[in-house]
């Protein structure tokens, strides 16, 4: 029975943009699956010229076709004695550098037989295309020819071993204003030494920077913010010790996301910031300053999210979370360098006055963190959702808490109540919708948190509570026992997520 071939039927723009989502090299391929096929790469909105995970391919010799002949010819790269035929085996990782030097000799081919405009474009090279004048000749093609939308880099010679100054010796020394393009949005580069700051000159349309390994400055990086005058997402991860301080004075910038930085301060002042995200920091929580009236989102965690070659990112190196809310709080002084200078002096120094999210770790059996948690959800007049990782904070930063936590009971500011004595506060009585609390275990500490949201917060919507892997018996009963409270919300429903071994736990009454 003859059956419909709907690919084929499908329109050209829709097959390129399914095509699209495949790595350069993958996309190449489809050319030998079918005669309706044959051409659609050319057209494909993205391309991304990245061996990793691409099959390994068999021994034949072609070659991408020159762009005069590309009608005649079926396009097929040439990598080595491989080319786009699989054979089935995976990708060697052994000789990984020769692969990423194969593609990296096709790309002027692939993007010269390329015939339309690209939204995206990701290139993996090693350090030699920086010597060699490809890097710019890339830029400056993709940017003029393809008017390309986003930008990605990375240099993998030092993906695994990365140090600082043995990248490029000058450093990423582009021509001035090289980024400048008027359809350039967003920029990204990983694994590069990036010491001046002239490449970035009038990008006035340049909207996000991704900066990830890369050896930087402060004042490189301050004074790439300034010339990118409409820049709105930042980020910056794992850099070294050339970046001591982030400092950004923009009425632009909307996000900023730092993660595994070693700094000696954080300084931020602008009214358009929306969300700031710290992931695995180390620095002096007195020296974060920040003036941020209309800041949406805050996400303060200390769990690696990446790999990194500095040991701070182990939890016992990084800066607590509950050390970071004191000083946001004004819990405690904050230490403002002398030539900070905040958009306006007179602003409400509450910063989470307007937040609608907020993420962060916090041991909830441990009093003090439980006093900051408090007193932050006082200063959260407009609060929608809220998500809560416990740590097991006592096995894993005693070391940084061997001082900590024994000053529980003189703390520098005043223990006056805490939950059902406490008067409620705003956020609980009138906007909290979705609380997520992550790392249950149903100790007595942490039970009281959650009893108060049921029985106190009006117009919660959504509780969710996963529960820890070690979850015990007794914390597994504790737990259960918060679904036959009294509801202050009749519009609550409350979602545990037990751990895998839960029916066990409730059948033979034992410690799993």
């Amino acid at each position: 029975m003859a059956t419909d071939d709907f690919i084929s039927n499908l329109p050209d723009e829709v097959l390129a943009r399914i095509i699209s989502g495949l790595p350069a090299i993958e996309a190449i391929r489809t050319t030998i699956l079918s005669k309706r096929l044959k051409d659609v790469w050319r057209n494909v909105f993205r391309l991304d010229f990245d061996p990793k995970g691409v099959k390994k391919l068999s021994p034949r010799k072609q070659a991408v076709p020159a762009p005069n002949q590309r009608r005649s010819t079926v396009p097929v790269i040439q990598f080595g004695s491989n080319v786009c035929h699989d054979d089935g085996d995976d990708f060697d990782d052994t000789d990984k550098r020769e692969e990423i030097a194969r593609v990296v000799k096709n790309i002027d081919n692939v993007l010269l037989s390329h015939e339309r405009n690209l939204i995206s474009c990701r290139i993996v090279h090693l350090s030699n295309s920086y010597r060699n004048g490809d890097l710019e000749k890339w830029i400056k093609y993709l940017t003029s020819e393809k008017e390309v939308q986003e930008l990605a880099f990375l240099c993998d010679d030092y993906q695994h071993e990365f140090h600082p100054k043995s990248l490029f010796g000058l450093g990423l020394n582009l021509p001035s204003g090289i980024f400048s393009c008027r359809t350039l949005q967003s920029l990204e580069f990983t694994n590069y030494d990036i010491r001046f700051h002239r490449p970035f000159h009038h990008c006035h349309n340049l909207k996000t920077l991704k900066l990830y390994h890369c050896d930087i400055s402060t004042e490189t990086l301050e004074a790439i913010v300034s010339s990118c005058g409409f820049m709105e997402h930042l980020s910056v991860c794992s850099s070294t010790s050339s970046l001591k301080q982030v400092r950004i004075f923009s009425q632009t910038v909307k996000t900023v996301e730092l993660e595994s930085l070693d700094l000696e301060g954080i300084y931020l002042s602008t009214q358009s910031l929306g969300a700031l995200v710290l992931h695995s920091m180390k620095f002096p929580a007195k020296s974060m300053v920040i003036h941020a009236p209309n800041l949406r989102v805050f996400t303060a965690t200390r769990k690696p999210i990446t790999k990194n070659p500095y040991n701070f990112t182990r939890p016992s190196k990084q800066t607590k979370i509950a050390e970071i809310l004191e000083y946001c709080t004004h819990l405690l002084p904050v230490q403002t360098p002398v030539n900070y200078k905040a958009n306006d002096p007179m602003e409400d120094p509450n910063l989470f006055k307007n937040l609608r999210e907020l993420t962060i770790d916090l041991d909830l059996n441990d009093r003090r963190e439980m006093l900051i948690l408090c007193i932050v959800l006082q200063r959260c007049l407009s609060l929608h959702q809220l998500e809560i990782n416990i740590k097991e904070s006592r096995s894993e930063i005693e070391e940084a808490t061997r001082n900590y936590s024994s000053v529980n009971n003189r703390l520098p500011y005043p223990e006056t109540k805490l939950w059902e004595q406490r008067e409620l506060c705003d956020c609980i009585t009138f906007t909290l919708r979705h609380v997520s609390i992550k790392g249950f275990n149903g100790k007595d500490g942490e039970m009281e948190f959650p009893r108060h949201l049921i029985t106190k917060c009006a117009k919660l919507e959504r509780l969710e509570i996963w529960c820890n892997h070690d979850w015990s018996s007794e914390g597994g009963k504790a737990t259960l026992g918060l679904l036959s409270l009294p509801r202050s919300s009749i519009d609550v429903s409350i979602l545990l997520k037990p751990p895998p071994n839960l029916l066990v736990v409730l059948e033979d009454g034992s410690q799993p």
